[in-house]
């Protein structure tokens, strides 16, 4: 590699690319995976991208390596855990039974749908809060814990809401299903990804 010019793709951005190109994992997952945001993935993805792009067109050597990234152990990434297969579950969406969409924001949200494994059954719950100009993510989180439900399903979780929700003892899991039965279905076959308190 002598004389060649050295393009860094530092460990997180290798990641990324890992997770989605690689791995096909959608970025929402993938962020999750990572213990990051979307958007923070978002950008790691774009960068890693350009690092490789611009080695290849310009014929420089890519070095891997530095950042401050710790990949989060694959125990860690999926679930349910012990105990949670029989666990009331709300996702988030925007309809009223488990054919609707899977909403992606939490706090923001129309809705939850709280699934009763025991029962078979469901109800939902209008988010009251969902269009506050603050502090949507923390009253979404109280409606869930006063419905019982001790997993919540949904695309992202602000840092507040999943703080509040982890002190009540509620799990949270990431995904992007496209229907609330979907993510009910994901959730019991172990496609989700945990959040984990830091």
């Amino acid at each position: 590699m002598r004389g060649l010019e050295i393009v860094s793709l530092r460990d997180e951005e290798w990641e990324a690319i890992l997770l989605a190109d690689y791995k096909g994992l959608s970025h929402v997952e993938a962020a999750a995976s990572m213990g990051v945001s979307r958007p923070t993935y978002s950008r790691m993805l774009a960068e890693g991208r350009s690092a490789v792009a611009r080695a290849l067109v310009e014929g420089a050597a890519l070095k891997i390596g530095g950042g401050d990234f710790t990949p989060i152990p694959e125990e860690q990434q999926t679930g349910p855990g012990p105990g949670e297969e029989k666990m009331k579950i709300a996702i988030s969406t925007t309809g009223d039974d488990l054919d609707a969409p899977m909403e992606e924001r939490f706090g923001r949200a129309p809705k939850f749908l709280i699934y009763d494994p025991a029962e078979k059954s469901f109800i939902v719950i209008d988010n009251q809060t969902n269009d506050a100009p603050q502090g949507a993510g923390l009253k979404a989180a109280e409606a869930i814990v006063r419905a019982g439900a001790k997993v919540v399903v949904t695309g992202n979780c602000g840092p507040k809401a999943f703080g509040a929700l982890t002190q009540a003892g509620v799990k949270v899991y990431l995904g992007d299903a496209e229907t609330v039965q979907q993510a009910v279905d994901h959730f019991y076959a172990g496609k989700l990804f945990a959040l984990n308190p830091s």
